[in-house]
């Protein structure tokens, strides 16, 4: 069951955030863009470990209790990275550093997993009540 919902929720939140990680610059000053994928080791780790979470998400389709669980600590580790770059990166550096567009990305990632997590809810719902009325 590969095809449902929150699969391909899942599957959207790990390319949208492999696509932060090496195209959309999250800190900028006058003349420099700093990307995850040179920089910021840290934070990087912590949204790969969140892609790999929604791939594994994906092929947990039968215990919809542990792709539950998945995607809230998927969402915390996203949630983590922004954190890690907006407070330690900020403040490093005598220069102003603007936010980038990649910063502001981060919200697609962790949208799609509240959904994700949202329909893995639903469908266990859903078995509940069909287990109720055999």
């Amino acid at each position: 069951m590969i095809q449902r919902v929150q699969s391909l929720f899942f599957f959207f939140s790990a390319i949208c955030s492999v696509t932060i990680v090496y195209t959309f610059p999250v800190l900028q000053d006058e003349s420099i863009s700093y990307l995850l994928k040179e920089h910021f080791a840290e934070a990087r780790l912590v949204v790969f470990l969140s892609v790999a979470l929604s791939v594994f998400a994906i092929f947990q389709f039968k215990n919809r209790k542990r792709q539950q669980l998945i995607a809230y600590v998927a969402r915390l580790m996203i949630t983590i990275g922004f954190l890690i770059i907006v407070f330690l990166y900020k403040e490093e550096g005598v220069e102003e550093r603007a936010f980038g567009i990649g910063l502001f990305l981060f919200f697609i990632p962790y949208l799609t997993l509240f959904l994700a997590g949202y329909f893995v809810k639903k469908d266990e719902k859903l078995v509940k009540s069909a287990d109720r009325v055999r």
